[in-house]
């Protein structure tokens, strides 16, 4: 039981620091779509509504002002949910270490930096569950593959590249 306990909160740490770096390649993927300058982006939005409202040079300069205003403080808002986020993840993690043994912290970094490699290289371990990060193998709810398939889960069926456990997953037992 306690094995279990400790690899679910292992796991949920590694999920997080997934899903964090998820979000990192979405964002910037939505600059690309978007434009790295937000002169530039602002300049098409404006193009777009004068296209279709045919604006005067005064409408069109007050909306850049207002199309500014909004970016300047939708930045600011994101820096601090940044800043939120990582306080809290910071705080999950002390929470975590609090209740492992020392050989348990160990084996915890060790997951850690094994993650942050596969990060660095692009791997993100096997889709649709598995025991990368992300599931924990068949039937564990979202993303796993046992029955019920939850979320995003694919069933022992599904053909998928990834599907299953990696040749480098490691193979976790419960021996309560």
């Amino acid at each position: 039981m306690k094995k279990t306990i400790f690899i679910t909160l292992a796991m949920a740490l590694i999920a997080t620091s997934v899903v964090i770096a998820k979000d990192g390649d979405q964002q910037c993927k939505q600059r690309e779509r978007r434009g790295p300058d937000p002169e530039k982006r602002i300049e098409h939005q404006v193009d777009q509504m004068d296209k279709i409202l045919d604006l005067t040079e005064e409408q069109e300069a007050i909306l850049k002002g207002y199309f500014s205003d909004f970016d300047k403080a939708q930045q600011a808002r994101m820096e601090e949910m940044r800043k939120q986020e990582k306080a809290e993840r910071e705080a999950l993690d002390s929470k975590i270490e609090s209740i492992l043994t020392a050989d348990q912290k160990a084996k915890l970094a060790e997951m850690k930096e094994k993650g942050k490699e596969m990060m660095k290289d692009g791997n993100r371990g096997p889709r649709h569950g598995g025991y990368g990060p992300g599931g924990m193998g068949p039937g564990h709810g979202p993303g796993g593959m046992g029955p019920g398939h939850g979320p995003g889960g694919m069933g022992p069926g599904c053909k998928c590249p990834g599907n299953g456990p990696g040749k480098d997953a490691p193979k976790f037992e419960d021996k309560d």
